[in-house]
């Protein structure tokens, strides 16, 4: 028995081991970069000269920063418990598939309008933004391994529910790497 041998309690054919649930089950496993993408850049980004700059960090009391920052950060994860709630509704109803759809959606628009924020707009946007994306993250989060779960053989179901995981942790290397880049060429 080597590392990766497949132990079946049941006979499935081998047909069903095919190129398309894995890649069903990678593509699926993005949904879990964008989670850690997102939980990874925002950190580094507040302390990033142009994001001080911009939002006139320097200017706020010691206590009113701690605030700001504080809300910037929990306020998705706010938006990651509202989201994982809905979206047990969403996929019962329109099923893992079309709810993975809906859920990125809204990720992509809490996104754009973290885009559109600058210090004359305020922080609204980042805010409102950080919450559609808490949202999409959670809903995600929840959808992701029912999914993968679902479309697996058996024998199998445990490597690609890990790919999940692997795809959070690239996420998270992804969006630490930008910033630590973009911090190391700003000085």
């Amino acid at each position: 028995m080597g590392l990766l041998t497949q132990v079946e309690d049941r006979p499935t054919p081998r047909a069903v081991y095919n190129w398309r649930v894995y890649a069903c089950a990678a593509v699926a496993s993005f949904a879990s970069c964008m989670i850690g993408y997102d939980s990874a850049f925002i950190g580094t980004t507040l302390a990033l000269p142009s994001f001080v700059d911009e939002f006139r960090f320097a200017q706020m009391s010691k206590t009113h920063l701690a605030l700001v920052k504080s809300n910037i950060v929990s306020i998705y994860q706010a938006g990651a418990f509202f989201g994982s709630l809905f979206a047990y509704g969403c996929a019962y109803y329109i099923g893992r598939k079309r709810s993975l759809w809906v859920w990125s959606a809204i990720f992509i628009v809490g996104a754009g309008m973290m885009l559109g924020a600058n210090g004359d707009r305020g922080l609204g946007l980042i805010y409102a933004g950080r919450v559609l994306a808490g949202m999409g993250v959670g809903g995600c989060s929840m959808i992701v391994p029912i999914y993968i779960s679902e479309l697996a053989p058996p024998a199998v179901r445990g490597q690609l529910v890990g790919m999940y995981e692997l795809g959070w942790q690239i996420g998270g290397l992804v969006g630490f790497w930008i910033n630590c880049t973009s911090l190391r060429y700003s000085f």
